[in-house]
């Protein structure tokens, strides 16, 4: 039991002692003689009283209990919806199609131009590739840009300027001179366009050639004529001359 309940009980049980206390000695009075009015009315002001002073006593020792408050809860960075929320639809090939190609500088290789991939090219020889190649970036080539060797084998390539500007969109014809490698079988050698600050930018464009033996030419000389064989000459038969008999 707690401390308020008790001083409860307590004062209760002094209230009911007094009125107890008051009725004994009212019952006292009565048995020896008859109290007049005015000293009931007493008794029974002085008892209110007392109780009425009781009853603030124990309310002053009463605390009340503390009131509940309410505490704000943290914002939170999160909205909950109650209802389900419409995303706009993104078309993905519309917004691809707009995009432009990234970067300043981006090359995208068309076709071989000569020597496609798997060309048979006799050992040490010599030979041009050309691949086509499309600007898709958004700023120019310079005649300066170069193509430049970047891995696999170079087959004693070297760097060469693409020789003329090139704007976004155009697309630009760039070779480079090989010579087949000394070992027989496949090589591959990869390059790419370089702007003028030394930077490769664009797709890889690879030279695949199979190095082997020459293979003899074919003799294309005109093949000899067959002499015409002269018909002989007809010889002259002699005709017979008729002879005249004379009688």
């Amino acid at each position: 039991m707690d401390t308020k309940t008790k001083t409860i009980l307590m004062w209760s049980g002094v209230a009911l002692l007094v009125v107890a206390g008051i009725y004994t000695l009212f019952l006292s009075f009565g048995a020896n003689k008859k109290l007049d009015e005015s000293e009931v009315n007493a008794i029974y002001t002085n008892a209110a009283s007392t109780i009425a002073a009781q009853q603030l006593t124990m309310q002053a020792m009463i605390t009340p209990s503390p009131t509940a408050s309410l505490t704000p809860l943290p914002t939170s960075t999160f909205l909950v919806f109650s209802t389900p929320v419409l995303l706009p639809t993104i078309n993905l090939a519309a917004v691809t199609a707009s995009t432009p190609a990234a970067g300043c500088d981006n090359a995208v290789y068309v076709s071989d131009v000569t020597i496609p991939d798997g060309t048979k090219i006799p050992v040490g020889q010599s030979f041009t590739k050309t691949w086509k190649v499309a600007n898709k970036g958004t700023c120019a080539w310079s005649a300066t840009y170069q193509l430049v060797f970047v891995g696999g084998d170079s087959m004693g390539g070297s760097s060469t300027p693409i020789g003329k500007i090139v704007n976004p969109g155009e697309s630009v014809d760039i070779s480079v001179v090989l010579i087949a490698p000394s070992a027989s079988g496949e090589s591959t050698g990869k390059w790419r366009l370089s702007n003028d600050k030394g930077i490769a930018f664009g797709n890889e464009l690879t030279v695949v050639v199979a190095s082997g033996a020459a293979v003899p030419a074919t003799p294309t000389g005109a093949t000899g004529e067959s002499t015409a064989t002269e018909e002989p000459t007809a010889t002259d038969v002699p005709t017979a001359t008729e002879e005249v008999t004379t009688e």
